[in-house]
C-alpha cells in the first residue's frame, strides 16, 4: 500500500515500526484537531446564542444603576531591591 507524504508516495511495506507508528500519531492528530475545530465553532455557536438571548431577554428590574465603579482599584507602589 502506497502512503502519501508531502506530495511523495513511499511503500508502506518498506518502512519500519516507528515510521508507521509515526503516520497514525499524524493521523490520529489530524482526526483531533479536525474535531476540536467542529467542537470550537459549536461553542462558538451556543455563546453567541446565549449571549443573544441574554441580550433581548434580561429584565431591566435586574438591572443595577451604579454611580460608582463595581469594581475596587488598588494601587500597589513598585519597590526596586537596592544592589
Amino acid at each position: 500500500m502506497a502512503i502519501t507524504i508531502d506530495g511523495k508516495q513511499y511503500d508502506e511495506t518498506k518502512l519500519d515500526d516507528k515510521h508507521k507508528n509515526a503516520i497514525v500519531q499524524v493521523q490520529a492528530a489530524q482526526n483531533k484537531l479536525k474535531q476540536l475545530q467542529s467542537e470550537f465553532e459549536n461553542v462558538q455557536v451556543l455563546i453567541a446564542h446565549h449571549s443573544k438571548y441574554l441580550t433581548e431577554n434580561l429584565p431591566a428590574a435586574a438591572l443595577i444603576e451604579a454611580t460608582e465603579p463595581a469594581v475596587e482599584t488598588v494601587e500597589a507602589e513598585v519597590v526596586e531591591k537596592a544592589e
